[in-house]
């Protein structure tokens, strides 16, 4: 079981493209532990759209190229992928070719949380902030370090709203810093000793809000100018890992492996959704629906206001630490430094009729990862077929590794579509 908590770096991000009233942020899940991967059967390579084969404007799916540690944060900016990692290291992968085209260095431990943001009247900048206590600020033409700022603990998520950076630090304190400048404006004590590990920012009134998750399991919503703590948001049992503000609504997922749904302004919890088998690293809004991205490696589509999973994505090979959509694309990163697009068709999917499975798949080659990997296994010395009322025996070793794989594709190909 993986235990989270404040001693090690992973993380999420809650990225969207910057708009005019920039809101922008980046949050960091702290996990101790790496989980077992079965690494028999990889998640299928056919899967790649080639990006020449890709339509002009449209970025190509399939892997990137992966990070030599894990992937804890990730953004869409300009048509490149923006990517942060305990490899102490930043990049950014072209959305078309899937390609590297640069590399951010100077971190001297893992990179926990990033930001692209445009200042008014300012290029454009990444904002990476680290375990090494330092935030840095990099140009994105020249790619080179502008500015280190040096703080007093590891800094675990960063979040952009009305010109300030706020950045949430190990110790339970937020600080803000005034984006032009970097100069600092306030420092915020909020949930020490426990770290903080999402932001978020809202409006009530004229009164600016600033929301801050933490690894107390809670959410404090504060007035953004002073820091006074107007009410505290309760029902998680345990850390809260990210959050996304909607209009009246903040959206919280946590290691308790729920999402929960509380009114900003009165902190009544409104809505629970359910259905997770680890921690939440993620959380897109997406008109009538939510994205969530999950340890389990897996990426889970809800129907808002039913509570209804409709979907899921698989086909990773370690927990799905990071996500974003873009145009319909889901972006994440794994904790074994993996990096991959996978198209969002809610029009699409493919039912595992294994015995006592409900799961919907998005992307056929998903369902035959999930029921090579986690119904049965190519090493097992036999295996019985359990999808719907199928009978077939793979009597010898050899039968599982080279006949199973065609069998469970045919199932897929007859009966696994289902129509929306």
């Amino acid at each position: 079981v993986i235990d989270v908590d404040e001693s090690d770096g992973v993380s999420s991000v809650q990225p969207e493209e910057p708009s005019a009233s920039v809101e922008l942020t980046s949050v960091s899940t702290q996990t101790s532990q790496k989980s077992e991967t079965d690494s028999k059967f990889q998640p299928p390579k056919d899967a790649d759209i080639p990006p020449e084969s890709a339509e002009a404007d449209e970025p190509s799916l399939g892997a990137f190229s992966s990070h030599e540690g894990p992937v804890h944060g990730l953004q869409v900016h300009n048509g490149l992928l923006y990517t942060c990692s305990g490899d102490n290291t930043a990049r950014a992968y072209s959305l078309m070719t899937r390609e590297c085209e640069a590399v951010f260095h100077g971190h001297t431990n893992k990179v926990n949380c990033l930001l692209v943001s445009s200042p008014p009247n300012m290029p454009a900048r990444l904002y990476t902030g680290s375990s090494d206590q330092t935030i840095r600020c990099y140009s994105l033409k020249s790619k080179k370090c502008l500015e280190k700022i040096s703080l007093p603990d590891r800094v675990f998520c960063l979040h952009i709203a009305w010109n300030i950076l706020y950045v949430g630090l190990a110790n339970g304190s937020v600080i803000s810093l005034d984006l032009k400048t970097l100069k600092e404006l306030d420092v915020f004590e909020c949930h020490g000793p426990r770290g903080v590990s999402c932001l978020g920012t809202a409006q009530e009134g004229a009164r600016r809000l600033l929301l801050v998750g933490s690894y107390d399991s809670t959410i404090s919503v504060r007035d953004a100018r002073s820091s006074l703590l107007l009410r505290s948001l309760e029902g998680h049992t345990k850390t809260v890992l990210c959050m996304k503000v909607v209009n009246d609504l903040v959206f919280s997922g946590s290691s308790d492996t729920s999402v929960h749904a509380h009114n900003i302004h009165t902190g009544e919890l409104v809505r629970i959704y359910k259905g997770h088998g680890h921690a939440v690293t993620s959380i897109v809004i997406l008109g009538k629906v939510m994205v969530t991205a999950c340890l389990d490696k897996l990426v889970r589509v809800y129907e808002l206001q039913s509570h209804d999973r409709l979907q899921v994505y698989g086909g990773h090979s370690d927990m799905v630490m990071c996500m974003a959509v873009h145009k319909s694309v889901i972006y994440t990163g794994c904790y074994d430094g993996t990096v991959q697009a996978v198209k969002l068709n809610l029009m699409r999917n493919h039912r595992c009729w294994w015995q006592s499975c409900s799961l919907i798949f998005g992307v056929p080659e998903h369902l035959l990862h999930h029921l090579v990997t986690d119904h049965s296994n190519l090493n097992l010395q036999t295996v019985k077929c359990r999808w719907k009322d199928c009978n077939a025996f793979f009597a010898t070793q050899q039968a599982v590794k080279q006949d199973l794989p065609d069998h469970l594709q045919n199932h897929i190909d007859k009966d696994s579509k289902q129509h929306p």
